[in-house]
């Protein structure tokens, strides 16, 4: 792909029972009624006794071990302590993936080991699929963590409508970033014929107010620096088109390395295509 620079630029039970007292009667223990007691003027009593009360006599103590769900609510220390434990293993994980698959973005944008890179929005989505694409299982956020409602931070950029790259020199502060249209840059992802325009946004330009528009009230707005501050500069990158009427597919903004912004940002483009397409 190329670039044209227009600027030239269950419940469980158990029981614990101790020796029973010997039964007065075949049916003492069983019919809940105890054996006949004579009293002081030689009369027998009979004393009903509840199941309970039979239990009881006979020492046989039962009772049900609540649910899992039901000791967490029971106690939240314990539910808190498997929430921790469960975010430090989870996060090692997360850690080992993420490792990886950077690497593998690397190679694929022809990155050094040495450069920074800065991933936001739908770059994440293409992240993990690109690890997929090599085998590589995203680690699955534990039941604990969700009970305790921690949810994947970038679970919901998967599919937003931005993704935003960066890249920067180690040690100097300069730094390029690319933030490009997910669904225009897919779209483009088959064609090859028409080259993507780069156009500096300056101050002045004919072109600058319309393309600049169209980045903030757009899909790029959002993640894309405008401001004019530490020397930075702009540009818009169009299906090919320079006029009001072009479509900005993405923007570049470079701090310090103007001089290598349109081969870093074409190569980053490029990259970005294929992994879409490959998709």
């Amino acid at each position: 792909m190329s670039i044209t620079d227009v600027t030239s630029s269950t419940p469980a039970a158990f029981g614990a029972s101790a020796k029973p007292a010997p039964a007065k009667g075949p049916d003492a223990a069983t019919s809940g009624t105890a054996p006949p007691t004579i009293g002081r003027n030689g009369t027998v009593d009979t004393v009903s006794l509840s199941p309970d009360a039979v239990r009881a006599m006979t020492g046989v103590i039962s009772f049900a071990v609540p649910k899992a769900s039901d000791a967490a609510e029971r106690d939240p220390v314990a539910a808190g302590m498997d929430a921790v434990l469960a975010r430090r293993d989870y996060d090692l994980k997360q850690a080992d993936y993420m490792r990886e698959a950077m690497g593998m973005l690397r190679q694929t944008l022809n990155l050094p080991e040495d450069q920074p890179i800065v991933l936001g929005g739908a770059a994440h989505g293409l992240l993990d699929k690109l690890a997929a694409k090599n085998g590589l299982s995203k680690p699955e956020l534990p039941d604990a963590l969700r009970a305790a409602g921690v949810k994947d931070p970038f679970a919901e950029d998967a599919d937003a409508g931005a993704g935003v790259i960066g890249v920067g020199m180690p040690d100097s502060g300069k730094e390029l970033q690319v933030v490009f249209e997910r669904l225009g840059l897919a779209g483009r992802s088959a064609k090859t014929d028409n080259p993507l325009r780069m156009i500096a946004l300056k101050d002045g330009s004919d072109h600058s107010g319309p393309l600049l528009g169209a980045i903030k009230g757009g899909t790029l707005g959002r993640l894309t620096d405008t401001r004019p501050d530490q020397g930075a500069s702009l540009w818009a990158v169009t299906d090919g088109g320079e006029g009001p009427n072009a479509r900005v597919l993405a923007s570049v903004r470079s701090v310090g390395m103007d001089d290598t912004a349109t081969d870093m940002a074409a190569g980053l483009l490029k990259g970005l295509k294929g992994l879409f397409a490959g998709a």
